[in-house]
């Protein structure tokens, strides 16, 4: 025997309706474990970016001691910003000239070039040339590494200074040539950094 189903009118409706419902239910059941996993991901991606956050909280002293040990370097290396640009090129070449010229080296000119500027420094370069025995450029080299703040030697171009002889000189016995054979003529590019700021 087989059950006898009638179906009218009111019952699809019914039917119909539920399944409407019944698929809105599953497309918003859905939607929330979507939205939910969104947020998972969302959460494992700031993880680490918290963590960071919180570590660099917890070093925040440190950070600070270490930033005014950066600046007091920085403060050490650097020509500082309370004069202007020509001014600070004309002391470094004051002073480059003085240290040349107390290490021996004669100087016979020296120009400031054109300042190359940046977001926080400004490049002071310097070409200056000057002469003298291979001893006193080893000693103007140590006093040029010396110097705070720093001067950079870009480049040093150097040319032997040929030996002069006298009549005299040809004619003694030990035919030593007259003045010191080691003598050069060095042409140095140096720069130094002047903060902006």
């Amino acid at each position: 025997m087989t059950p006898n189903f009638k179906v009218d009118r009111p019952t699809i409706a019914v039917g119909i309706t539920l399944g409407l419902v019944l698929l809105l239910a599953f497309y918003w059941m859905l939607q929330f474990w979507l939205l939910r996993s969104d947020f998972g991901a969302e959460i494992e991606s700031i993880q680490p970016r918290t963590a960071r956050l919180l570590g660099i909280a917890e070093s925040f002293d440190q950070l600070r001691l270490a930033s005014s040990g950066a600046e007091a370097i920085l403060q050490d290396v650097t020509y500082s910003a309370d004069r202007d640009s020509p001014t600070t090129a004309a002391a470094m070449q004051r002073d480059i000239r003085e240290l040349l010229v107390n290490a021996g080296l004669s100087v016979s000119g020296s120009q400031i070039l054109p300042a190359r500027k940046s977001a926080d420094f400004d490049r002071l370069s310097l070409d200056i040339t000057a002469q003298g025995n291979i001893d006193e450029l080893d000693q103007a080299f140590a006093g040029i590494q010396a110097l705070r703040p720093l001067v950079f030697v870009e480049s040093v171009d150097l040319k032997p200074v040929a030996a002069r002889r006298s009549r005299r000189a040809k004619v003694e016995e030990d035919g030593a040539a007259e003045g010191d054979p080691r003598k050069l003529t060095a042409r140095f590019q140096l720069f130094s950094l002047r903060l902006t700021e």
